[in-house]
């Protein structure tokens, strides 16, 4: 480049613009994807590809038992707003390998729970393996809710062609006065309880008898561990790191020792550090997902685990709950009787098209007019 005709005391800064320029096009390369370096594409992003030969695992007209952290709370509402017969989180969200195991046995001997059972916290009656969704102010109403929702899952768990695990952390809550451990403690004082974090052996063990616990009853379901992409910023980042790592490695060697070939692993956590790993994909408190980055996790869901005419079946589920859930604009002069009837018609003429999705659509239409518990 001709410098010859820049003015005298001025070289620094044409050299400070040339710099500037240059940095600028380098950006513009690597804000792109991908570039090509001697004729090989090259990635700037780690995107993980549906994993092969696992298309049609996951389909409607069977149910799908979903248990563990929020996230599978997110995964199941995506299942559900597709029709598929997803029974989410029949305990609420639990987090630790232990208490996951504990609701796996509930759900094998269908363990009814005992009013007397429950403690009382902040004018609720608890239970320390429900979430306090499950909680009322009546001792009695709060058991018979629990049973309720026992019962449900325990049939569904027995028929279902898919059991989604998915895990969050190694740190477990027990309670001093019973050496057990809980899945929520329902704010309880902290002196209540000690806190540790499982070992490997111990995730291991868990995740070896929950297995175990759920051939008991269904020897033929599907049966898919994941890990929690939320993060545990109470754990500091490395031991949010080392619990995850616990209970990855835990995972790989229950499924590399189970000789059904019906368990496998789905890399939610992987695509949320790896692929997306940018703060604009969580949530405002910087722990959660955010409700884009869950979608993007379930289209690589849908894209291992759905065949083509599950595909279109989850089109059209998805189109009819979108209708369902629409409201009418503030001031329309239809009552929530009238409105009832209106989406109950809706749902009969779905139905009388996709017969296969009746117990899915009825679900859905029931969870829009009551609390789903």
């Amino acid at each position: 480049m001709d410098v010859t005709n820049v003015p005298n005391g001025h070289e620094a800064y044409f050299f400070v613009a040339i710099l500037h320029t240059g940095v600028l096009r380098l950006l513009v390369i690597l804000s792109q994807s991908s570039v090509l370096q001697k004729g090989v594409r090259m990635e700037f992003r780690t995107v993980i590809r549906p994993e092969s030969g696992m298309r049609g695992l996951v389909s409607h007209g069977e149910p799908i038992v979903l248990v563990g952290s929020c996230f599978s709370d997110n995964i199941g509402a995506c299942l559900r707003d597709e029709l598929f017969d997803a029974d989410v989180n029949p305990f609420g969200p639990i987090y630790n390998p232990l208490s996951i195991q504990r609701a796996f046995e509930v759900l094998k001997d269908n363990t009814v729970v005992k009013s007397e059972s429950l403690i009382e916290n902040g004018g609720l009656w608890h239970s320390f393996l429900f979430h306090s969704r499950y909680s009322a102010v009546n001792r009695e109403d709060a058991a018979e809710r629990m049973n309720r929702r026992i019962e449900a899952a325990a049939i569904n768990l027995r028929n279902a062609s898919v059991i989604i695990i998915t895990l969050g952390t190694t740190r477990v809550f027990t309670l001093r006065a019973t050496g057990d451990v809980v899945a929520n403690c329902h704010k309880l004082p902290g002196s209540a309880f000690d806190v540790r974090y499982l070992t490997l052996d111990e995730v291991e063990d868990a995740l070896t008898r929950t297995v175990a616990t759920i051939r008991s009853v269904n020897q033929r379901g599907r049966i898919i561990f994941t890990v929690s992409p939320l993060r545990y910023n109470e754990q500091g980042a490395h031991g949010n790191q080392l619990s995850k790592s616990t209970l990855m490695i835990a995972v790989d060697r229950v499924i590399r020792n189970d000789s059904s070939g019906l368990t496998s692993y789905f890399p939610a956590y992987e695509v949320m550090m790896d692929d997306l790993r940018d703060y604009r994909f969580y949530a405002d408190d910087m722990k959660h997902p955010s409700m884009q980055a869950v979608r993007y996790i379930y289209q690589l869901f849908k894209d291992t685990y759905f065949d083509s005419d599950t595909l279109a079946l989850a089109s059209e589920g998805a189109a009819f709950t979108r209708r369902l859930a629409h409201r009418r604009l503030n001031g329309a002069d239809v009552s929530q009787k009238d409105e009832m009837a209106e989406k109950i018609s809706v749902a009969e003429a779905f139905i009388s098209r996709f017969p296969e999705l009746k117990h899915a659509s009825m679900r859905y239409l029931n969870s829009l007019f009551n609390d789903g518990i």
